[in-house]
């Protein structure tokens, strides 16, 4: 990203009244939002010295990292849902051996290995995942994951697809590494036509693609078809022979859905390319189209191509790609208080289509990014209504075999819906505001050519990423400051990795074995599996807290003896003490580190409250530990768990002077308290 300009930022728009993270807290938490690593030292001093600047400057080289590529992977699943297809053979199982006769090279070459085949089929899986990070990492425009000429595929992956001969020398040996591929004879057009995205939203004879229009409207283009049609139906009324394409009742929403649905024609239930650009005549369905444009004859065989290139081209692609990625890296849905599209409003424009005329489309005029002033007067920049939208030429090409005079379909709806009046003038307000910033962000993102890089670093520096507290304020601006802030319960993944992070240590039964966050616990924890369950839990429940205060106790049993078995310059937790430190309320050197501690885990600058209350609980742990030592009731022993013998990471037998196995003064298993609290403060539990 070292070619992207420098960002006009943000004003802090309540500036007196919103309280902003500093240009290093800020850092803390993207760096752990889109890593899961602290900031190294470095990148720390840079932002601390040179603001924002230097802030963007350590942003572009966390967004570097592999670690970024998994998170945005991670961030586009929870939409696509294709992590269903890991593990087994579920993605292997999706495929025709008659079209891939090497799908199972691996039976062949390798007979009876196991993880030659898992490796394959999770290859095979990640397909449009792997296509978005490749597009990331690369820096191209993020519209080439609906316009890319290729898939993704590794050694693995690719002798299924590809169909070569022989394994080719050293395959193995790298398998994360994913490569462009055109399989011959397929008409690419990015994750449209990834045989794992058509699966994951498959089609059949009675829906003929409807689902996959209507999904890619919701990921690419921001629209929800399905808020079309909020109107009453009785099951009385008489639907007529073909209700999608005759009652008005049905064609609110088909009149939109049907010509996109078409422009799949050429995929079939098993994501197949037929090739045979064929689809039902105009008496059955609205023939293939998109956004007032029908498609030429001579595109029938690449119509997600044709398709892909005119999505890429709308305003909406970012809009939708903002959206998702706010929405991702922020935890918060976009505050929507616009009126639903009325029936009555959809129908004009079916019944008026023919009357629009041919014009340019209208663009983003409105979106600037400039600097943002007092919540009072902001009102969202305009966006060109579909008034404005033009039609293509509609002369002899017009459309796919048996169209004859039928019109194309008509276009997008207005970008900026009617704001709803009888919702409170401080969510109004809000709504405008954040509107007006999104389309800042939105056209900087243009402006950039889809810069996916420059997106995340424009959210970042947003006075939504960066906000932190507020002072006292009223019930009404308190509404209308209800947007900001981004305190969420951490996913199960991003646990995980803060755990890691800040600890020194996974949450797991040994070196080898999954975090237990990303396997046993991840569903009970709010996780998915992209499968049965594809929501993510965002409220807390009785079991997720228990599973906290588990996590809390098991990671500083296993932490805190670990850091103790390091010199002090390698230590991530204990820096100012040894385990043998005499333990006092006054000590200096207990203090410093309780304030260290504060920082590493909870990313503050520690209150003399908060510091104190710290420092009661370990010194509480310690004198019942002492009392329990002096009558007997407690061992010197570590409980077999907390007992370290072996690298908690590599599981490598320790030097004999690293091994801690007792507890004689009962320093470590206080320190085990004080940590412990902090891992199960709620500061540590949500970002």
């Amino acid at each position: 990203m070292g070619a992207c300009p420098q960002s006009e930022g943000f004003v802090n728009p309540y500036s007196g009244q919103l309280e902003l993270l500093s240009w290093t807290e800020t850092l803390r938490k993207a760096s752990l939002e889109l890593t899961g690593k602290l900031p190294t030292d470095r990148q720390v001093q840079t932002t601390a010295e040179h603001g924002q600047l230097g802030l963007e400057a350590s942003l572009a080289e966390i967004m570097r990292d592999p670690a970024f590529s998994e998170r945005t992977i991670e961030l586009y699943n929870d939409h696509f849902l294709t992590d269903k297809y890991l593990g087994r053979e579920n993605a292997i199982e999706l495929l025709d051996e008659e079209i891939y006769p090497n799908l199972r090279w691996f039976e062949r070459k390798y007979p009876g290995d196991d993880d030659k085949a898992a490796m394959t089929n999770d290859s095979l899986a990640r397909e449009p995942l792997e296509l978005i990070a490749h597009v990331i990492r690369t820096e191209r425009p993020f519209t080439e994951i609906l316009t890319a000429n290729y898939t993704m595929a590794n050694g693995f992956s690719a002798l299924s697809l590809v169909g070569l001969p022989d394994v080719p020398l050293g395959v193995g040996e790298n398998p994360e590494t994913f490569q462009e591929v055109q399989i011959p004879g397929i008409p690419h057009a990015g994750i449209l036509t990834s045989a794992m995205f058509l699966n994951r939203f498959p089609t059949s004879d009675t829906n003929i693609n409807r689902h996959r229009s209507r999904m890619a409207y919701w990921f690419f283009l921001d629209i929800d078809i399905n808020q079309f049609g909020s109107r009453p139906v009785d099951a009385s009324d008489d639907f007529g022979d073909n209700p999608t394409l005759e009652n008005p009742n049905c064609t609110v929403c088909h009149v939109t859905m049907d010509p996109v649905a078409g422009l799949f024609m050429n995929w079939n239930e098993s994501g197949e390319y037929s090739g045979e650009g064929e689809w039902f005549g105009p008496d059955y369905i609205l023939p293939p189209g998109f956004n007032g444009e029908a498609l030429p004859n001579s595109d029938r065989r690449r119509a997600l191509q044709w398709f892909a290139q005119r999505v890429a081209q709308n305003p909406r692609f970012a809009q939708a790609t903002v959206k998702t990625v706010f929405e991702g890296l922020t935890g918060q849905e976009l505050l929507d208080i616009t009126l639903a599209m009325t029936p009555d409003p959809a129908e004009a424009s079916i019944q008026d289509f023919g009357a629009k005329a041919g014009g340019g489309m209208g663009g983003a005029g409105g979106l600037g990014g400039g600097g943002l002033g007092g919540a009072g007067g902001l009102g969202v920049g305009g966006m060109g209504g579909a008034g404005g939208l033009g039609v293509g030429g509609m002369g002899g090409d017009m459309g796919v075999g048996g169209m004859g005079g039928a019109e194309p379909p008509p276009p997008l709806p207005d970008p900026n819906p009617p704001i709803d009046p009888d919702v409170p003038e401080a969510l109004q307000r809000a709504y405008n505001l954040q509107q007006q910033i999104l389309r800042a962000i939105q056209q900087r993102f243009i402006d950039s050519n889809h810069n996916f890089k420059l997106l995340v670093r424009e959210i970042v520096l947003s006075p939504y990423f960066r906000a932190k507290n507020s002072a006292p304020m009223t019930a009404e601006m308190e509404m209308e400051l209800s947007t900001f802030g981004t305190a969420r319960l951490l996913t199960p993944e991003h646990l995980s990795r803060k755990i890691e992070a800040t600890t020194g240590v996974r949450w797991r039964q040994r070196p080898g074995r999954p975090d237990y966050l990303l396997d046993q616990y991840r569903i009970f924890y709010g996780g998915i599996d992209s499968d049965l369950v594809t929501q993510r839990v965002t409220e807390p429940n009785g079991v997720m807290a228990s599973l906290a205060q588990r996590m809390a106790y098991e990671v500083a049993c296993s932490a805190v003896p670990y850091d103790f078995s390091k010199s002090a310059n390698q230590r991530v937790l204990f820096p100012y003490v040894d385990r043998d430190t005499l333990l006092s309320e006054s000590s200096t050197q207990v203090r410093d580190n309780v304030r260290y501690l504060h920082s590493r885990l909870l990313g503050e600058d520690v209150s003399d409250e908060e510091l104190n209350a710290t420092i009661g609980v370990l010194m509480e742990a310690y004198d019942l530990g002492r009392e329990g030592l002096n009558d007997g009731s407690v061992s010197e022993d570590l409980v077999d768990q907390c007992r370290l013998n072996r690298d908690r990471n590599t599981d490598d037998s320790l030097p004999e002077d690293r091994r801690i196995n007792r507890d004689s003064e009962y320093n470590i298993r206080a320190w085990m308290a004080a940590v412990s609290y902090l891992l199960a403060d709620y500061r540590y539990l949500y970002e």
